[in-house]
């Protein structure tokens, strides 16, 4: 099997098998409050004096966050492509959501791995492969 094979089929066995959506299957809170944000593709930028921006991929500025799980759970949210997001106005709901989501994106990352070194002699690119993979699913991990 090709790593291009080993790609399409692990992406199509994963779409098939129901990835988790960001953030509703992951939040617990009954109470949301909901922030505009703009339909594109956002990036977490760096800390800066203790605020955390998050841009969109063409380095427009868009929001500050005083924490990091404010800052990674919208740009996690930010994946479906909505102009509105729905976040917990508390940040243990905020924090408990994102380790959640980040953990469940590691047990996908290690259920990859051990399949391509299965299917895949040298395993070399694993990095690459997962990346595509992630790609093609439209996930990210921060």
């Amino acid at each position: 099997m090709s790593e291009k094979d080993f790609i399409f089929s692990k992406s199509k066995d994963l779409s098939l098998s129901g990835i988790k959506s960001f953030p509703i299957d992951f939040i617990t809170s009954k109470s949301l409050n909901a922030i505009e944000i703009p339909d594109k593709v956002l990036v977490l930028g760096k800390e800066f004096f203790g605020a955390y921006e998050v841009s969109s991929a063409t380095g427009d500025f868009v929001l500050t966050f005083n924490n990091v799980f404010e800052a990674k759970y919208v740009v996690y949210a930010s994946q479906n492509r909505k102009n509105k997001i729905k976040i917990p106005p508390d940040l243990i709901s905020i924090k408990k959501a994102v380790e959640d989501y980040e953990q469940y994106l590691d047990q996908l990352l290690q259920e990859i791995k051990k399949d391509y070194l299965k299917k895949i002699n040298n395993g070399k690119n694993f990095t690459s492969v997962s990346n595509e993979i992630f790609k093609k699913l439209n996930l990210t991990r921060l």
